[in-house]
């Protein structure tokens, strides 16, 4: 049971009094039945000292003198043994916990985090240790912390080195062609530009998403919130999206509430996410394959579905798709990108108090989910 320490000190200065009290007793007790059985007459010697006392004879060898030196010999010893034990255990049961802190002080100097700080039994000192463990805990999620971004860093310079280095190379190898008069024909040269500016745009769109992923980790990315008609927004998007699947050789299809599904969002921050996610099902889709958008809503919320017939998520891998820099397992490398996609987009749903989450089954497909809450102007 938790106690206070000065509950304990209170109740070891009454157990001091008490056992002093009982042991005095049992002291003056002992050396009356000693004086009575050891000398003759020896307790009505004791009370003819006493009565000499009373009258005025301090005589020394009086059988008073003899009992009460032995009795304040006897007592005082007693009762500094008694105070002495019990102040020794009230010391080693306060000093324990001091000195475990004093040594998990020393451990979190010395950077060791992997221990507990143990509980105590009073009060006052429990708190201090379940402090100094809290603060383990928040500098071992600190010291963790860090180490993850000292690996997020090294992989975002493997991948900027990885995802750089094939258009500069492409960019670079063309340029040498016109240079040196490979490209000697009007076709040849306009070709040759085509995939010349196809590689800036790659370049370009990586460093877009390296920009907006840092302005999203550093909290600076801007929003401009708006009310948006969800209904009337994706029936414009899909016919964008219709068009350019097409192209990708790959089925479009689309199935919409009518009724309007009004929702506060930034129309620029939520194309980036559904431009994403369309185009992931693109790059990750069988050929001949389907992408569908369908939307439906509890009255509550607003849910968007962007499903497709692509390679599929290992199981493993679900819960690691939305971290920055993951690009799945290696059936999926040889897919361009850096990674950054669904990180940008569960934070920006995230800034639009949403939800994203996603579901998919190896060589059948993914479904993509999108939870928006709906809104009311006098609720903005």
């Amino acid at each position: 049971m938790m106690q206070s320490i000065k509950g304990r000190f209170i109740r070891t200065n009454i157990m001091m009094v008490i056992i002093s009290a009982v042991l005095i007793l049992l002291v003056s007790l002992l050396l009356l039945f000693v004086f009575s059985i050891s000398e003759r007459d020896g307790f009505l010697r004791i009370l003819q000292g006493f009565k000499e006392i009373f009258h005025g004879d301090f005589r020394k060898e009086n059988g008073l003198t003899i009992y009460l030196f032995a009795w304040s010999v006897l007592v005082g010893g007693t009762v500094l043994i008694t105070c002495i034990i019990l102040s020794v255990n009230l010391s080693r049961s306060v000093l324990a916990p001091i000195k475990e802190l004093q040594t998990a002080a020393m451990n979190i100097a010395d950077g060791h985090l992997d221990f507990e700080v143990m509980a105590c039994e009073d009060r006052e000192l429990n708190e201090l240790c379940q402090s100094f463990d809290q603060i383990r805990k928040k500098l071992k999620i600190s010291a963790e912390q860090q180490h993850q971004n000292k690996e997020e860093r090294n992989i975002l310079m493997a991948n900027l080195s990885h995802d750089m280095r094939t258009p500069v190379t492409t960019i670079k190898g063309y340029l040498e062609g016109i240079k040196d008069g490979v490209a000697d024909t009007p076709e040849k040269q306009s070709r040759y530009l085509d995939t010349i500016y196809s590689k800036t745009l790659i370049l370009e769109r990586l460093l877009d998403n390296m920009t907006e992923y840092s302005e999203l980790e550093l909290g600076r990315m801007q929003y401009a919130f708006e009310f948006v008609d969800l209904t009337s927004y994706l029936k414009d998007l899909t016919e964008d999206y219709k068009r350019d699947i097409g192209l990708a050789g790959l089925q479009f299809e689309y199935s919409l509430l009518e009724e309007p599904l009004t929702i506060v969002a930034d129309r620029s921050k939520l194309k980036r996410v559904l431009d994403n996610l369309i185009s992931n099902a693109v790059k990750y889709n069988k050929q001949n394959g389907t992408i569908s958008i369908s939307t439906e809503t509890d009255h509550k919320g607003a849910l968007i579905r962007i499903s497709d017939t692509g390679t599929g998520i290992n199981n493993t891998d679900l819960n690691k798709v939305f971290d920055g820099f993951y690009r799945g397992d290696a059936s999926r490398s040889n897919i361009k990108g850096n990674g950054l996609g669904l990180a940008i987009a569960k934070q920006i749903i995230g800034s639009h108090r949403g939800k994203i989450w996603m579901k998919s089954e190896k060589n059948v497909g993914t479904e993509v989910y999108i939870y928006l809450p709906l809104r009311r102007r006098e609720n903005l």
